[in-house]
């Protein structure tokens, strides 16, 4: 079983827990939030953002909404690579209180450019390739809820369709609005 297998299993295990575990749901609201954190891979320091849209169903809340993250150009000795990934976010509250659990997806397009330096003769040229492609991306996020703030950690596994693909864990703040 690779790696990808074992995350994507999780990820559907704790769907289907949330989906037949009862828990007191919170209202209809938005949230704002920012990461920022490391990849394990070819990837530097990443951050980024979310707006989300919490969604009460009678048993769990759900998440939705968008997603956008930036992992600046790593230099290395063939050259630099930078990642952007924007798309949708999906999500269940496992665990609300004393600590908040969510288990989420995330799907949309990625753009990983890769710049190299050639150097012949008294030459050099640069040379950019930029990558377009799809991801998938499952992820846990433990934090705590501060009244209309919450801060925790969240893990991701960035699968790329095409490229290079990571594991990243960020840290979390944001702000909850509505009811």
């Amino acid at each position: 079983m690779t790696f990808l297998q074992l995350i994507c299993r999780a990820v559907c295990l704790m769907w289907l827990m949330a989906a037949v575990t009862p828990e007191r749901t919170h209202a209809q609201g938005a949230e704002f939030g920012f990461h920022g954190g490391q990849a394990t891979e070819k990837y530097e320091r990443g951050g980024g953002g979310s707006v989300i849209v919490s969604l009460p169903t009678g048993i769990r809340t759900v998440h939705v909404g968008a997603r956008a993250t930036y992992h600046l150009a790593k230099t290395g000795d063939d050259g630099e690579k930078s990642l952007l990934l924007y798309g949708v976010d999906a999500g269940v509250t496992l665990v609300s209180s004393p600590i908040l659990v969510r288990a989420m997806i995330g799907v949309g397009r990625a753009q990983d450019s890769e710049k190299s330096m050639n150097l012949e003769d008294d030459t050099r040229t640069d040379i950019t390739r930029t990558t377009n492609t799809f991801y998938a991306q499952p992820g846990v996020f433990v934090g705590t809820s501060l009244g209309i703030a919450f801060v925790g950690i969240e893990g991701r596994y960035i699968n790329l369709d095409k490229g290079v693909s990571t594991t990243a864990v960020y840290a979390m703040v944001g702000f909850k609005v509505g009811r």
